[in-house]
């Protein structure tokens, strides 16, 4: 370690309180606070501390985690995009998840099922019998077993989520016993208890949305010919529950639509086969509230042509990040509905699936007390001694995997034009 920098960054924090430290640090971007987290002692154990993952995780910054097959075929790479803002413009600081470094090893068709507050829910893959939760900015991760019995049963999803109350994280599994879809079971794991808990009948789950965790709970609907309700499960009452669907035209889905989360309000994404051909973004504006969906959004790509369209993240300049097809990173200005913009792509790869992901510094030690172990990725998997992560050790010997997003592709910078006028 640089004795001249530590010296230097003693000297800051005699000067400031670590109150004050912490405010300052969680303003920063992921990257520079990685960065910092190598400069002396002080600095890992306030970055290490809960209480900076608290302060940091309500500041984060909005970003998109895209799932990349690349060429070949040997596994999968997450590519990170945390979207920076400064004025008008913003940046993209690009970070790579890779399999063995900040992700389990697995093979290719490993499935991303949610993430929750940075924590990552992976299933699929080599882990047909386990299931991983982890936080690949921090490389730690820990298994969770799954009943070899049931491990194979049909229409299983598994969800990540926290209480919104009691900040337990907790799993969620539904399965049926049949291929009939009635009656599917649901279990629950509350992480640290090392076991999982019966909870009763489940709602039928034929597609979970990735990004649908909103106030402690996950959202689902069943993507028929008509919608009239969507469903939805809570972490912190472990009870499932109906909420009003808007007004889709009496219900009708004849065509395209998706869940999601824009700025804190649940969201619906339509689009329709026929005639007009538009894209219709609903937001419940008051969690609950039938009567508070409204059209906050409306797409007319007249010279755009594409199956699906998903947005992923709103900015507070009144930009929207939405997803095309298999191309990411289009943006509207939703203020005028003018198409301008630039594609952000992933290179060499065959095959990519983006979703809106919030980066963060909860740890699975902070979380998980009660497992068996917390594992860091790159080393071997072996187990951390919890006094490693409240600076016992040299914040050098954390250089490795720190540098591995250092050394990942540079940012990409994106100049926003100005607003047409006409």
């Amino acid at each position: 370690m640089d004795d001249t920098k530590e010296e230097v960054a003693n000297t800051i924090v005699t000067k400031l309180s670590e109150d004050l430290m912490i405010d300052i640090l969680s303003r920063l971007p992921v990257k520079t606070i990685l960065s910092f987290m190598c400069v002396c002692k002080t600095w890992l154990r306030l970055i290490s501390d809960k209480d900076f993952a608290t302060h940091h995780l309500s500041r984060s910054p909005p970003g998109i985690l895209i799932k990349a097959l690349p060429e070949g075929g040997i596994s999968s790479i997450f590519h990170a995009f945390q979207i920076v803002q400064t004025g008008r413009t913003f940046k993209a600081e690009r970070m790579e998840f890779v399999p063995g470094t900040n992700l389990p090893a697995a093979t290719p068709n490993i499935e991303l099922m949610n993430s929750c507050n940075g924590l990552l829910c992976l299933s699929g893959g080599e882990f047909r019998n386990v299931i991983h939760v982890c936080n690949p900015i921090l490389c730690e991760h820990i298994k969770i077993h799954v009943d070899d019995h049931k491990a194979c049963l049909y229409g299983q999803y598994f969800a990540l989520g926290c209480s919104a109350t009691g900040k337990k994280y907790k799993v969620l599994w539904t399965f049926n016993q049949n291929d009939r879809h009635r009656n599917p079971k649901a279990e629950i794991y509350t992480i640290g208890t090392g076991q999982w808990r019966s909870i009763g009948n489940s709602f039928s789950i034929e597609r979970l949305d990735f990004d649908t965790s909103l106030h402690g709970c996950i959202h689902w609907a069943r993507y028929e010919t008509s919608l009239e309700c969507i469903f939805s499960f809570d972490f912190e009452t472990e009870q499932f529950k109906r909420l009003p669907a808007p007004p889709l035209c009496d219900g009708n889905l004849d065509g395209f639509s998706r869940l999601g989360v824009l700025k804190d309000c649940l969201s619906l994404t339509v689009r329709k086969w026929d005639a007009p051909y538009e894209i219709v973004v609903w937001v419940m504006n008051e969690y609950g509230v039938q009567e508070s969906w409204s059209k906050q959004f409306l797409f007319k790509p007249d010279n755009l042509h594409f199956i699906s369209c998903e947005p992923l993240i709103l900015l507070r300049t009144g930009k929207i990040f939405i997803l095309l097809d298999e191309e990411f990173g289009d943006w509207y200005n939703v203020e005028k509905i003018i198409f301008r913009g630039r594609i952000i792509r992933c290179e060499n790869v065959e095959d990519t699936h983006a979703i809106a992901y919030t980066p963060s510094f909860v740890s699975l030690h902070h979380i998980a007390e009660g497992e068996e172990q917390v594992l860091r990725i790159n080393s071997g998997l072996t187990e951390i001694p919890k006094s490693s992560m409240r600076g016992s050790e040299d914040p050098a010997e954390k250089g490795d995997w720190i540098n591995h997003f250092s050394s990942s592709r540079g940012h990409l910078h994106v100049e926003a034009p100005p607003l047409s006028t006409k």
